[in-house]
């Protein structure tokens, strides 16, 4: 298939450059400097070996990040910068050295490390996986539809959205877009379209709340949706129209997929029934492939080229590409043991590097461990012993204030107000206007009735039931109660079962043996957490805390 690798090593690029911001590293090439690099200035380093194409140093500089991980006292700024470093080393196994064995391995120590820590990096590193196993498909099967590997590049398809609903930033609306192809590509290639049509739907909705497609995403749902229809010419258009107009639908990657969208297009005439048309294309575009040194790509053209000739029955025609498209393989194949032989001597480099981190790291930890350890220990030690004796002091203070306060209110038998509603409950607006003589008489009846039945303490005491009680529509009643006090019923409700409760919380008599629970339920709460809720809104101090105010003090029953 049509892997288009430089393109994901531009959006990694681009990644590093948007954690690193505007740091810049120092030019120092001892290794003590070069190890003890800041995590954003690790990453400016990679970065600047990155746009000069110093693999090598790239490398060096990535395998001594990754060899911190494991080791403790990292930062999540530093557990995400060897995340990159993971990321960065299996790309290189894959695109470089062509090992696809160390490629899966540094990319699931990356996924690891970014689904343990939830980095945003991981939709990336879920498209890269999808990359190496198609690559490994298409060697392995010469390029024959794999289930699989559409359902990983689904996969991180979806993953990169979860990720843009958490952050909608301009690297990962990118990481979205180019997630987006590779399925889609694919589906139209092997005649998959029907199962991609859920991806085309969230991608167009990504796309409406977050504004990510480019053009060419969006022609390429387009070229979906005809194909589905059975509209092969539309779709055909469809995928023409950016490689007509370049400069209206062009992008940073365009140069990239451009060559995906005439494979696509070849996929599309075969469909359709246009086999001379589809041949004509391919044959340009491996052509293209061969003169760009694209010999991955070059190899997917032989092998589609091989395989139409031979379903035409044109044996001759089949046997040359068949030939040319082995003879394309070993070299590749050939290419693949070089970068495996540069690939030897850079392992050796980076265990001598190892080997010297290993040293390095012991005799700092030794030389700093004991002083420094004792230095925060004692420091901390302080700083809790001063923050714990003024939060008693304070929290002594405000409790006392609060209860004597409160124990005047209900020796005065004046209401307990709270300065909010109370939790879970919408205060009403009080009514426009001012109470007329037959509110204030119907709101002395409600007054009599709250102060004087126990009933109120009934869990399942409503309006309705005081509604009866004083003779009146329950929904007078409630008026009446918001243009009077200026709250609605389930407030002043409260407001009356916290001044009982608060009662017999003082009465170690009466109920002495009664837990908060019980003193909750008792006056009409059904949960104690929402009991304890209230009753600190109203009263400032929580259940458990005026009883042993209560009892400090030496309540009216102690």
């Amino acid at each position: 298939m049509n892997t288009n690798i430089k393109r994901y090593i531009i959006i990694l690029v681009a990644a590093i450059s948007a954690l690193t911001g505007l740091a810049r590293a120092t030019d120092d090439k001892t290794f003590e400097r070069f190890y003890n690099l800041t995590p954003d200035k690790f990453l400016d380093r990679l970065n600047s070996y990155i746009l000069h194409d110093q693999i090598d140093s790239a490398m060096m500089c990535a395998d001594i990040q990754a060899t911190k991980y494991g080791k403790g006292n990292l930062t999540r700024q530093g557990l995400e910068a060897c995340c990159v470093a993971f990321r960065f080393m299996g790309l290189e196994y894959l695109v470089y050295f062509y090992n696809y064995q160390l490629a899966a391995e540094n990319l699931l120590k990356a996924e690891q490390l970014a689904d343990k820590y939830q980095f945003v990096i991981r939709a990336q590193i879920a498209n890269d996986q999808a990359i190496l196993a198609a690559m490994q498909n298409d060697l392995e099967n010469n390029f024959a539809y794999n289930r699989n590997v559409l359902d990983s590049f689904v996969k991180a398809f979806y993953l990169s959205i979860e990720i843009l609903k958490r952050q909608n930033t301009e690297i990962d609306r990118i990481t979205l877009e180019n997630s987006t192809l590779s399925p889609l590509y694919l589906a139209l290639k092997f005649d998959k379209a029907t199962e991609v049509t859920e991806v085309v739907k969230a991608c167009r909705e990504a796309q409406k709340r977050y504004g990510t497609s480019s053009n060419v995403v969006e022609v390429m749902c387009n070229a979906i949706d005809y194909y589905n229809d059975g509209d092969y010419d539309k779709a055909f258009e469809a995928l023409q129209t950016p490689l007509n107009h370049p400069k209206a639908y062009s992008n940073q990657y365009y140069s990239q997929v451009q060559s995906m969208l005439k494979m696509a297009q070849y996929a599309v005439l075969l469909k359709s029934g246009k086999r001379a048309e589809a041949l004509n294309l391919l044959l340009q575009q491996e052509q293209s492939f061969r003169e760009q040194g694209l010999t991955f790509e070059q190899l997917e053209a032989l092998q589609l080229i091989w395989q139409h000739y031979e379903a035409d029955g044109n044996k001759a025609m089949a046997d040359k590409y068949a030939l040319q498209y082995y003879m394309t393989k070993d070299e590749f194949i050939n290419k693949s043991k070089v970068g495996k032989m540069d690939q030897a001597k850079l392992n050796l480099e980076l265990e001598q590097t190892r080997e010297r981190i290993s040293e390095m790291s012991y005799r700092q930890r030794m030389q700093g461990i004991v002083l420094w350890s004792a230095i925060i220990i004692a420091l901390l030690a302080l700083a809790l012993l001063g923050v714990l004796w003024v939060n008693y002091r304070k929290t002594r203070r405000t409790n006392r204030l609060l209860y004597e306060k409160n124990v005047a209110l209900l020796a005065a038998n004046q209401e307990l107000r709270p300065a909010a509603g109370a939790p879970d409950e919408k205060s009403e607006k009080p009514a426009a206007g001012e109470p007329t003589a037959a509110d204030l008489d119907l709101m002395e009846k409600i007054t009599a009735v709250m102060e004087s039945s126990d009933e109120i303490y009934n869990d399942t005491f409503a309006i309705n039931r005081l509604a009866d009680m004083v003779g009146a529509h329950h929904r007078v009643v409630s008026r009446v109660i918001n243009t009077c006090k200026g709250r609605n019923f389930n407030v002043l409700l409260n407001e009356y079962r916290i001044k009982e409760a608060c009662h017999r919380l003082m009465d170690s008599e009466g109920y002495g043996s009664y837990t908060i629970e019980g003193i909750a339920n008792s006056v009409g709460f059904r949960s104690r957490s929402y009991f304890a809720a209230v009753f600190k809104d109203i009263v400032g101090l929580t259940p458990s805390a005026f009883q042993k105010m209560c009892r400090e003090q030496g309540g009216p029953n102690n």
